[in-house]
């Protein structure tokens, strides 16, 4: 959905059938990062049981994801300074980032303007940061955290600390994730999990547009309900599906924009798949390169209480 909103934005239009599927997918296509953000609150805690984690695991945790997610995006990083360095070259415009700027990237306190998905990377860090420690609260302590955790986080989203967190307006999205596990695990009381549950879809319905809570709806009703097995084509997109955020944009834009004015609009259908198709391609070589290393390794730590498990 993301690629397919960032991919139909340059060839949108108003002219014809094709060119407004475009503008709907660009205004669409980026609830796929609330999406995201459910997932995130579902399956991070999800591996966390299942994983065994304690507390104590905390800083393993920390080490497991940044193992996982950091060297395949700074791969994509310089990926992206690469192509822009080029591409700034090209039009003879003054390359926009310095050394300061970009050792800013590495934190994720700074993102090229040629790669603004990066965004979303700051809000799951801050995401990791905080289920961490959240996790032991909301499998052990069911009623503190639903009647007064969770109500005092959902303040806190609305108020100025939103400007300073970048998880903040983000985090109900999160939680909607989070309780769908206990739901899904049977932790706690689930007549209450279903209340709590209930109240944050109201709070979404409240504060962020229509689109949002049935995007948001949609996602867990699909991860507690769906029972057959998974084809195999999405398996696949399921498995590069990091790699293909952290390139599209950069190598699908650049892809677009030079061959966009080389056609007439009526086949701008054609650039889109074709786009689509090479970006996938090249992000399955980019996970293979970069990815599964970083997952392999990733997978080999285990917390304290499941080490000794085979």
């Amino acid at each position: 959905m993301v690629c397919f909103c960032h991919f139909g934005f340059p060839l949108s239009g108003d002219e014809s059938a094709v060119l407004k599927l475009f503008s709907f997918f660009h205004n669409y296509g980026k609830y796929g990062v609330h999406i995201f953000f459910v997932i995130s609150g579902f399956i991070i805690p999800y591996s966390l049981f299942r994983g065994k984690y304690q507390i104590k695991d905390y800083p393993l945790f920390l080490y497991k994801r940044l193992l996982r997610l950091q060297p395949p995006y700074l791969a994509a990083l310089t990926l992206t300074l690469v192509v822009m360095y080029f591409s700034y070259k090209v039009r003879h415009v003054a390359f926009p980032e310095n050394i300061g700027s970009i050792l800013l990237c590495i934190p994720y306190f700074h993102f090229p303007s040629d790669n603004p998905v990066f965004w979303t990377l700051a809000v799951e860090a801050e995401y990791y940061l905080f289920i961490g420690l959240f996790f032991t609260l909301l499998t052990n302590h069911h009623k503190i955290t639903n009647f007064i955790i969770i109500p005092i986080l959902l303040i806190a989203t609305q108020s100025f600390l939103s400007t300073y967190v970048t998880l903040l307006p983000y985090l109900v999205f999160f939680l909607v994730g989070n309780i769908g596990f206990l739901i899904y695990t049977n932790t706690g009381d689930n007549r209450i999990n279903i209340f709590i549950l209930g109240c944050l879809f109201v709070f979404i319905a409240f504060f962020y547009p229509k689109s949002v809570l049935c995007t948001s709806l949609f996602t867990l009703l699909f991860i507690l309900l769906y029972k057959k097995k998974v084809p195999e084509i999405l398996k696949f997109v399921g498995v590069i599906s990091y790699s293909l955020y952290l390139i599209h944009f950069p190598l699908g834009i650049k892809i677009i924009n030079l061959v966009k004015p080389k056609i007439s609009p009526s086949h701008y259908w054609i650039l889109f798949i074709a786009t689509l198709a090479i970006i996938i391609a090249l992000a399955y070589g980019f996970y293979k390169v970069f990815e599964e290393f970083s997952e392999r390794i990733s997978k080999r730590i285990k917390y304290s209480a499941s080490a000794g498990v085979k």
